[in-house]
């Protein structure tokens, strides 16, 4: 089945951009057939991303055919827009017609720990209900203290609890990776855009994104479907010295 892969929580800052570049760069890595979308109502906010739509003039006819694109859509929902897309996906009776298409749904949702962040949870769960499969995904920047309490004493876990979802725990940065990109003018979703942020950011990076692919990869099944089977890319092998003749 087709897998798509939504991406949304009207709380500004919770790090949806961040979150759907981190899968992206998985899928790549991966050599997985996907393609990334953004709803927003500015083309400029589709940065990395392969297509955009518009929510002025979005239509089921317009999201069937993206989906028809790839095996693995992610889509990410501008800030702002979720309540307009749970309305579009009622309106238009998305659940049956997702159902026809064969097509798989998991609503990923960034929170934090500001409990305002957790308002959207609740409303994915009144939207998709039992039609769909849902990822809690925790980030920790340095705006946000790593507050796992806050989110266990609240209304939106015990709605998840319920509907078996699972958790990512996308480990902070880090003050030194901060710092250098900082010093490059960029921040953290810019650097997931980089072609090779390892050699740009260094180690430190390195082993963050590791740490990430790690996250990612304990929940490959809910986020991309029992179809998915990753492939590794093999490191390239290097060139030793050939022995020198006696």
């Amino acid at each position: 089945m087709k897998k798509l892969i939504l991406i949304e929580n009207d709380y500004s800052g919770a790090g949806k951009t961040t979150l759907t570049r981190c899968i992206t760069r998985y899928l790549r890595h991966h050599r997985a057939r996907h393609q990334t979308v953004v709803l927003s109502e500015n083309e400029a906010d589709a940065e990395g991303a392969d297509s955009w739509i518009d929510p002025s003039s979005m239509s089921a006819r317009e999201i069937v055919g993206v989906l028809d694109a790839a095996p693995i859509t992610i889509l990410e929902i501008g800030t702002g827009l979720g309540d307009q897309f749970c309305k579009f996906y009622l309106a238009h009776e998305m659940q049956d017609l997702l159902h026809e298409l064969g097509v798989e749904l998991t609503a990923v949702i960034p929170v934090t720990s500001e409990t305002d962040s957790h308002e959207s949870v609740i409303e994915a769960a009144e939207t998709f209900s039992d039609g769909a499969q849902y990822v809690i995904a925790h980030l920790i920047t340095s705006s946000y203290e790593d507050d796992d309490q806050t989110w266990d004493r609240s209304y939106a876990a015990r709605v998840m609890d319920m509907f078996e979802a699972v958790e990512l725990h996308i480990p902070e940065l880090g003050f030194q990776v901060e710092q250098v990109l900082r010093a490059q003018h960029n921040d953290l979703a810019g650097a997931l855009l980089t072609d090779d942020p390892h050699a740009t950011y260094g180690k430190d990076f390195t082993k963050w994104y590791n740490r990430v692919e790690g996250q990612i990869d304990s929940a490959r099944q809910y986020l991309f479907g029992d179809d998915f089977k990753p492939v590794f890319t093999p490191a390239p092998k290097r060139r030793g010295r050939k022995p020198a003749l006696a």
